[in-house]
C-alpha cells in the first residue's frame, strides 16, 4: 500500500514536469476499483463532503452520546470504489447509533455526492 502512493506521488511529479496532459495525471491519481479500507484512499473531493472531524476505519469512536475523550461522533466504516461511482459506508453515534451509505458519482473528473431522493409516499383514493 505505501509502494502503491509513492509511486502515485512520483508519476503525478513526473507528469506535471514533462508537460504530460493534466487529465492523465489525474487519471493516476484515482484509485482503484473495489474494496477502500482507510480514509487516506479516499479522493480528496469525497474527504471534503465527509468532513475533518471523522475517524477512520477502527480508529477510536463514540458510539454513544458521551464523547469521554473527544471522539469523533462519525467513524469511516469502508467504501467501494468503481470507475464512475462511490458507495462510502459511515457510523454514526449518538442515541440514534446508525449506518449510512453516501453516493458519489464521478462527473467531469470531480466526484460530486448525489443526494439520497426522499420516499414517495402513494398517494390514496378518496374514500367515497
Amino acid at each position: 500500500m505505501r509502494h502503491r502512493h509513492l509511486f502515485l506521488s512520483v508519476a503525478c511529479a513526473l507528469a506535471g514536469s514533462a508537460g504530460v496532459p493534466a487529465a492523465f495525471a489525474q487519471q493516476a491519481a484515482a484509485p482503484q476499483a473495489g474494496e477502500v479500507g482507510s480514509l487516506a484512499e479516499l479522493p480528496s473531493d469525497i474527504r471534503l463532503v465527509i468532513g475533518p472531524d471523522v475517524a477512520d476505519r477502527g480508529g477510536p469512536f463514540a458510539a454513544g452520546c458521551a464523547s469521554v475523550n473527544g471522539e469523533p461522533h462519525s467513524r469511516f466504516a469502508g467504501a467501494h470504489m468503481s470507475a464512475d461511482t462511490a458507495q462510502v459506508r459511515m457510523e454514526y453515534g449518538g442515541i440514534a447509533h446508525y449506518f449510512d451509505t453516501l453516493d458519489f458519482r464521478r462527473v467531469e473528473g470531480r466526484w460530486v455526492h448525489v443526494p439520497k431522493q426522499p420516499l414517495a409516499v402513494p398517494r390514496q383514493a378518496p374514500k367515497g
